[in-house]
């Protein structure tokens, strides 16, 4: 190979050299640039996440608290409703010796 030929190809190398650096350097800016963007997308997924699964973890513990409320309402109720009967049975049974002993006074 003469030394023109041989000279012409370290030129056409060395131009490829140079082609694939800046094109390397191209892309590694465009990944730098990307980065941001990436991380901001990652963070935005997470926090949409977590968002969710917190107001998911919400709504839950709010059904559980008012299935509770409903049986602590009705159990309440119902001990209401007794207490009020055995009360009106004192009661009347309080009005009726009442009665009897204002009568047998009165005799």
């Amino acid at each position: 190979m003469s030394r023109e030929a041989l000279l012409e190809k370290i030129k056409k190398a060395e131009a490829a050299a140079a082609s694939d650096i800046e094109a390397a350097e191209k892309e590694q800016i465009s990944a730098r640039n990307k980065v941001p963007i990436d991380q901001d997308n990652l963070i935005k997924k997470a926090r949409d996440s977590a968002s969710s699964k917190s107001q998911k973890e919400i709504d839950e513990a709010k059904t559980d608290v008012e299935s509770q409320k409903s049986s602590i309402l009705k159990k309440g109720g119902k001990s209401n409703s007794d207490m009020k009967k055995k009360a009106e049975g004192k009661v009347d049974a309080a009005a009726d010796k009442f009665i009897k002993e204002f009568l047998e006074s009165l005799s």
